[in-house]
């Protein structure tokens, strides 16, 4: 996951870069945005999406996710019986 972010860095600061250029030779004016507006706007972005990843991440949402969960559950138990067993 963080090679792909830096890549997606790596891919919109040259392409902002090179979009300011272009409007400059064509005439226009170029993007109103300021570095620290962008860079304000990145961390939102980049805040927003970890939450919601993680919030994902960490819940049975799917109706396969919650088989998997009690299909894990059944299995930790039938693992903690078999250790109680060997040690008694």
């Amino acid at each position: 996951m963080k090679e792909r972010l830096i890549a997606l860095i790596r891919l919109f600061v040259p392409l902002y870069s090179f979009v300011n250029l272009t409007l400059l030779a064509f005439g226009y004016t170029p993007l109103p945005f300021e570095t620290n507006q962008i860079e304000t706007a990145l961390t939102a972005l980049l805040g927003a999406g970890s939450l919601l990843y993680a919030w994902w991440k960490n819940n049975n949402l799917t109706e396969a996710a919650q088989q998997a969960q009690v299909m894990l559950r059944e299995w930790k138990g039938q693992v903690r019986r078999e250790g109680q067993e060997k040690s008694g």
